[in-house]
């Protein structure tokens, strides 16, 4: 057999080395690159016993029954044959649902954008703060100037740089309110931004482009020395949002998103009056009016 003895998953799918630790191997005085067929002999398995955790592997495998056919991989699925959705189900680990998928993952929206928005929210973003405390750079001040470290919760959106440019985000979706840290903001955000309207979904889509182009800008006065000012940032944004939605069907006119499309200097056609409803003709009427 060409299965490894300590660190394939032959044993209930888990390897002897994950179940045990790696002490199993020098109690057994086997080599670390034995194979399974080294505790086999004569068609029976013949494990030595000397250790506790030896006595409970050969206690395990008793009851196993052994074949001289050559090792073989399968894909046990109960009841049905292998899919690429179920391999996917078995190697990905199942957490619980976070509560802002709906805002990281949405239709229509940039991939690279909501990618950094995922990021953010599991606060995964390289900040100088943690890079000072794992001794990579001697300084964590934030290279927006305003002279406080830089940590996920004040790049977004406690900095005086990207809170401005968050507020006059906002303020073009139809929020007049003043951006607080990531934790403050976060919450909002998942309070707030619930369901599929064309206000919220361009606000998601301003939200990710925000945190994406702040990002990016950090990034270039860190490692590139290349500065760019509120008005750069703010043009990038637009053409980003305002290119998605040129590719929209027809938006509902009311008086919201005639506000949302005057604000962003979006073409006015793209908003549709939803048909006239008809009304019902009663019983006892005539010509529409009642007798």
């Amino acid at each position: 057999m060409s299965t490894s003895l300590w660190f394939d998953p032959w044993l209930s799918g888990v390897s002897l080395v994950d179940r045990y630790g790696e002490s199993v191997i020098q109690d057994s005085g086997l080599q670390r690159n034995a194979r399974l067929s080294s505790v086999i002999k004569e068609g029976e398995w013949d494990w030595p016993v000397n250790f506790p955790d030896l006595i409970d592997i050969y206690n395990l495998t008793s009851g196993l029954s052994l074949s001289n056919t050559s090792d073989r991989i399968h894909w046990m699925k109960k009841g049905g044959t292998f899919t690429i959705r179920e391999a996917c189900n078995v190697i990905n680990m199942q957490g619980s649902e976070v509560e802002w998928w709906k805002l990281a993952w949405f239709p229509r929206s940039i991939p690279k954008h909501c990618f950094c928005l995922w990021l953010t929210f599991w606060e995964a973003h390289r900040t100088l703060d943690k890079l000072v405390r794992w001794g990579v750079v001697s300084t964590s001040n934030c290279c927006f100037g305003c002279g406080q470290e830089e940590s996920i919760d004040h790049l977004f959106f406690s900095c005086p740089f990207t809170a401005r440019v968050c507020k006059h985000f906002l303020g073009l979706c139809g929020f007049r309110r003043t951006p607080r840290g990531w934790r403050e903001e976060s919450a909002w955000c998942i309070s707030r931004l619930k369901g599929n309207g064309f206000k919220l979904w361009i606000t998601k889509l301003t939200l990710a482009a925000v945190l994406y182009h702040c990002w990016q800008e950090r990034n270039n006065r860190l490692f590139n020395n290349c500065f760019h000012n509120f008005e750069y940032l703010v043009k990038c944004i637009e053409e980003d949002v305002g290119g998605k939605c040129i590719g929209l069907s027809m938006v509902e006119d009311n008086p919201s998103n005639r506000d949302i499309f005057y604000n962003w200097n979006l073409p006015p056609s793209l908003l549709s009056v939803r048909p006239l409803q008809r009304w019902a003709v009663l019983p006892g009427s005539v010509g529409g009016h009642t007798r």
